[in-house]
């Protein structure tokens, strides 16, 4: 998986005093204008022009790079309520509801879409592994068989949070950070085609890192100067990539090209600001962070959903817009689809809807009781209906109770 760490540094987050309206740009004026065509640096031209052909340049300096200390655990301080009474033992579940065996049905044909769009870009980044050119037609498919099935994104984010059964590669990665962009597209009501060109940007954002030598990508110590140089080339290895694919798609190659600016101008490889970033690589970059937190790294474990967006919002004073990093908040539940919690009942939950207007109490089924027992019948409780009931935390799939 790439290192993404040099991504994060500290600072707090600006207050928000007044509500912000998410402003959604044309993609045509990318497509269409020429001045937007992107200026590669005098350094990056002297790489070779044919991708598959490129030879990296051999580490020059040694100087180590220190990387963001996270902390172990992040806080919870201030992000769940807190109970009005002093016991619970009163307290009483909602009558049940059952889940059809047609509903798990089509969760499993949502869920099986994954498996689909990994094995689409881990075949393109074999290609590229052997000097073979590929097409995305079939990606364009996919990402729009999401788009148009109900709940499909919002189903594919619990399944990609929870890691079950995936593995931590850069295909992974990439399939991840799709779902999670469609997330935030679909909540500031792009349009099918927008979602669809969102979402496949997305998916190919990160094609270049293929090119990066595994040994630097894999490094769990502290990467040298020229080692996060040779990794920050990925972003121009990704560009020149997907010129690959000809006019027709070279918005793509574009939008991806700027997946790694950020918005006061600390990104890179052209330190863009503003509304010089597309509104695509704003929400691709957000993601991309947010994925890298929540798995596994050799350094650390991964974050829990409501871990990453809390340290994203206290460390990213000025790398992300006010409107982006909300969208992060209220689009990426802290608690999704498909994963588990922890009551203050001590009861374990499995997340069944998702309430937007109150992202910290949402619809759950109660799975075990306070004892670790489980139960014999469903029941469904919606959080926003007990005001005794709040979740103290989130639970992997591989801690649940026999």
């Amino acid at each position: 998986m790439a290192r993404l760490s040099d991504l994060i540094k500290h600072g707090k987050v600006p207050e928000k005093k007044q509500k912000e309206e998410v402003k959604i740009r044309n993609l045509a004026s990318l497509k269409e204008d020429k001045e937007e065509v992107v200026k590669i640096t005098q350094e990056e031209e002297s790489i070779p022009e044919e991708i598959i052909e490129m030879d990296l340049p051999a580490e020059t300096r040694e100087e180590e790079i220190s990387e963001l200390d996270l902390p172990i655990e992040a806080g919870e301080e201030g992000l769940f309520e807190k109970p009005d009474v002093k016991t619970l033992d009163n307290i009483s579940l909602p009558s049940e509801e059952e889940v059809t065996s047609e509903e798990l049905e089509k969760q499993k044909q949502i869920e099986d879409l994954y498996g689909i769009t990994y094995n689409f870009i881990e075949g393109i980044l074999n290609n590229l592994k052997r000097k073979q050119k590929f097409t995305i037609e079939k990606g364009l498919e996919i990402v729009s068989e999401i788009v148009n099935t109900e709940k499909a994104a919002s189903i594919l984010y619990g399944k990609a949070v929870q890691g079950k059964g995936i593995p931590d590669n850069l295909a992974a990665h990439s399939v991840n950070v799709c779902v999670y962009a469609l997330m935030l597209g679909i909540g500031i009501n792009y349009s099918r085609e927008q979602l669809i060109e969102l979402g496949t940007t997305a998916l190919l954002h990160d094609i270049g890192m293929v090119f990066i030598p595994e040994k630097i990508v894999n490094k769990s110590g502290k990467l040298t100067a020229s080692e996060l140089e040779t990794i920050r080339k990925h972003p121009y290895y990704t560009y020149k990539i997907l010129q690959t694919l000809g006019e027709k798609y070279s918005w793509i190659a574009e939008v991806a090209y700027q997946e790694q600016e950020r918005e006061g101008g600390q990104g890179y490889p052209r330190g863009l600001k503003g509304d010089e970033i597309h509104d695509y690589a704003k929400i691709i970059g957000i993601v991309d962070v947010y994925e890298a937190l929540t798995h596994h790294r050799p350094q650390r474990k991964g974050y829990m959903p409501h871990e990453a967006v809390k340290l994203i919002l206290g460390n990213q004073k000025d790398f992300f817009s006010n409107n982006v990093k909300r969208l992060l908040l209220t689009k990426l539940s802290c608690f999704p689809l498909g994963s588990y919690v922890k009551l203050n009942s001590k009861a374990i939950c499995k997340v069944v809807e998702i309430n937007e207007n109150s992202p910290l109490r949402p619809t759950v089924e109660i799975l075990f009781d306070s004892r670790g027992r489980n139960l014999p019948k469903k029941k469904i409780t919606r959080l926003t209906d007990a005001p005794l009931l709040y979740i103290i935390g989130t639970v992997y799939e591989s801690d649940l109770p026999l």
